[in-house]
């Protein structure tokens, strides 16, 4: 990692100020039924670049026409993915990115974030327009992907945490950001042609998108099975399985993460109302269908068990 970033839970429309401060006007959706959510928004200047730093668990964050319209749109952003993954998409290019990915995002043009309610991190470099512009002229274009395997993902890299390191001077700063701006040159240019950043797998991509969506939606229902997903979806159960390596995640693992982020919710509830609604009911509720398997879960996932579910075991929360 280039940095690190302390976070908390936010309420929803204080990380959307945040956003909105430094980056410009973006939506912010959070997983379903959650006004709160794991995250921080900071910024810094440095090599004569303007960068922030963005963590979050939501859904997905978007910026379409009408957010572009309300502010000046003056940068590109070069993102740098930190930490967790995102699938990102501009124009024709869609790509999940992981940890020392590249993608450069134009603020004039529609983008989307999609984090499935997983924690992310990303750098954004904002470089400005006009300068880009002078240097690189129509060769400049948003959703253009560069992997961390690259020797240019590389070399930007390494300028970045070269430019983070606490004793550069003036001089040495100003070569630091020339450096930027020709790699930057050379991400622009390689392989001569925009075809180069269109990702071969965005039916897969998109396939994610909907899988993620159809869990969310479905994943109380304690009859869903991977099966019965593939079927509604219209996929094969393999292509399904196949889809959700992106995440790093089976699809029965995400449902059970679901399952067990709608417990936690109720059982905060309980809590907060000192309500006496069973565990019984609470794990029925959520999609398990099995007591003993949900108490075996919950204390694997927790290390306490859901009557000793308190504020302690929010850290390892999957849906906080």
């Amino acid at each position: 990692m280039l940095t690190r970033l302390s976070s908390s839970s936010l309420p929803v429309e204080q990380f959307r100020a945040d956003l909105h401060a430094i980056c410009g006007s973006f939506q912010v959706h959070p997983s379903t039924g959650r006004n709160h959510l794991r995250g921080a928004v900071a910024h810094e200047s440095r090599g004569g670049f303007e960068f922030a730093h963005v963590a979050k668990d939501a859904q997905c964050i978007r910026r379409d026409r009408s957010d572009i319209a309300r502010d000046s749109a003056e940068h590109f952003f070069l993102i740098v993915q930190e930490e967790g993954s995102a699938l990102m998409s501009q124009r024709e290019s869609v790509r999940m990115l992981r940890p020392g990915d590249l993608m450069l995002i134009d603020s004039t043009d529609p983008s989307e974030f999609t984090f499935f309610g997983n924690y992310s991190r990303q750098l954004s470099v904002h470089m400005p327009r006009t300068e880009l512009k002078r240097r690189f002229g129509d060769a400049l274009r948003g959703g253009l992907f560069m992997p961390r395997t690259d020797h240019t993902a590389l070399a930007i890299i390494a300028v970045l945490a070269k430019t983070f390191e606490p004793s550069n001077n003036h001089q040495q700063t100003s070569y630091l950001g020339e450096a930027m701006f020709g790699l930057l040159g050379s991400m622009l240019y390689a392989g001569g042609t925009p075809a180069r950043h269109i990702n071969a797998d965005v039916g897969n991509a998109r396939l994610l998108e909907r899988a993620v969506s159809y869990i969310d939606a479905h994943h109380t229902d304690c009859e869903l099975t991977v099966n019965r997903m593939a079927s509604d979806l219209k996929v094969s159960s393999r292509q399904l399985q196949r889809t959700f390596t992106a995440l790093d995640i089976t699809p029965t693992e995400y449902l059970l993460q679901k399952r067990l982020a709608s417990a936690c919710q109720a059982l905060k509830q309980k809590r907060i109302t000192e309500s006496k609604t069973l565990i019984s009911t609470i794990a029925f509720s959520a999609g398990f269908n099995d007591l003993s398997y949900f108490n075996r879960l919950f204390r694997a996932t927790f290390n306490c068990t859901p009557g000793q579910y308190d504020d302690a075991c929010v850290v390892a929360d999957p849906g906080h």
